[in-house]
């Protein structure tokens, strides 16, 4: 899988960069550039909003379809990679009607993933806060002509997890190809709630009675199992056992997994206490709360501390810290080498190397 990066650069992405679905490994994603305007909504769920105020890590309410070089990126792509496009970050709602249809169409798209969240008009607007939420509705037979179609939906207390299989029944009937349901992320500055566990259930026992009828392929992400306490790896746990001190830090939701496949190392959970302790996700995870559970080991003369590679944002952390300072600080003050692993599978490999 790959980006085309605002420079025109073929960058090599993972899953972990997208929705943690497993996707078509020629994908080319085009994502917003910097010169990309404003969605124009201020939708419910929006987790910009929701950020606290020592938050480092910043992007702006963008809108791919509103990037004047859109066309022109991906019309690039299709001269020079034979690779399946895919515009992502796109709510429809601003600069899209059925002559940017054919204009993007003209230039080569293959696929669109739209945050979508419902099909009914007024709910949408009420939900994403912007009169012109409801047109892409009766976009949507023109758009599925065009382009296969993702439909993301955000599952939202009062807006579209009692009516969910209304939703896909109106998706599979306009020709929408996929549907991805994502539970709402809330941290303590957020707007509304987060869904019950009953909630989950009932959003999951319908999208899977629904799978078996409609041709509408119905994604339950990682995220929404693993909020369920469901999350399981394909791998069988590692007969491993280090020599030296090792402790493997993670997130609230991961941590039954990587508690199961590393019975004879020491995993630690990491509660987030920067967005307000109902954050689960190793992807969220900051230098605060690490260095508050590091504090916690003992000293040693020398050990291993494993993070997960997905709390930094290149060289940070959303809280600010850089990777190196990080590193350098748990090594002189705690004794640990740190180390981070994208996959559970490379943290044996790593230990072999050490």
């Amino acid at each position: 899988m790959y980006e085309l990066t605002e420079d025109y650069k073929l960058r090599k992405i993972t899953k972990y960069e997208l929705d943690m679905v497993d996707e078509r490994e020629d994908l080319l994603i085009i994502p917003p550039s910097s010169k990309a305007g404003s969605c124009g909504n201020d939708c419910v769920f929006c987790y910009l909003m929701q950020n606290p105020p020592q938050m480092i890590y910043r992007v702006s309410k963008h809108d791919t379809l509103n990037d004047p070089e859109l066309e022109d990126r991906i019309a690039y792509a299709r001269k020079h990679y034979d690779l399946w496009i895919r515009v992502t970050d796109t709510s429809a709602n601003v600069r899209f009607d059925e002559k940017r249809i054919e204009s993007l169409h003209s230039a080569g798209l293959d696929e669109i993933q739209i945050s979508l969240h419902t099909t009914k008009k007024d709910v949408r607007i009420k939900l994403m806060k912007n009169r012109n939420a409801g047109k892409v509705i009766d976009l949507l037979p023109k758009v599925v002509e065009n382009f296969r179609v993702i439909a993301d939906i955000i599952l939202t207390p009062g807006y579209n997890v009692s009516d969910i299989g209304e939703i896909l029944d109106d998706l599979d009937r306009f020709g929408v190809h996929e549907v991805r349901l994502f539970p709402i992320g809330v941290t303590k500055y957020s707007r509304t709630r987060a869904l019950t566990r009953e909630e989950l259930l009932f959003v999951k026992n319908v999208a899977l009675e629904k799978q078996k009828e409609l041709s509408l392929k119905i994604v339950i992400p990682p995220i929404f199992q693993a909020l369920l306490g469901e999350f399981k790896t394909p791998l069988e746990p590692f007969d491993i056992e280090p020599s030296l001190p090792t402790y493997i830090l993670t997130g609230e939701l991961a941590y039954p997994e990587i508690k199961r496949l590393f019975p004879k190392i020491k995993v630690v959970m990491v509660k987030n206490d920067f967005f307000g302790g109902n954050i689960g996700t190793a992807g969220l995870l900051t230098a605060h709360d690490v260095l508050r559970e590091v504090e916690k080991l003992p000293e040693v003369d020398l050990g291993v501390i494993f993070l997960p590679e997905v709390m930094f944002y290149g060289d940070f952390t959303l809280d600010g810290w850089k990777r190196e300072g990080l590193f350098n600080k748990i090594l002189v003050e705690k004794g640990y080498i740190v180390e981070t692993a994208l996959e559970p599978q490379e943290i044996p490999k790593i230990l072999e190397r050490l």
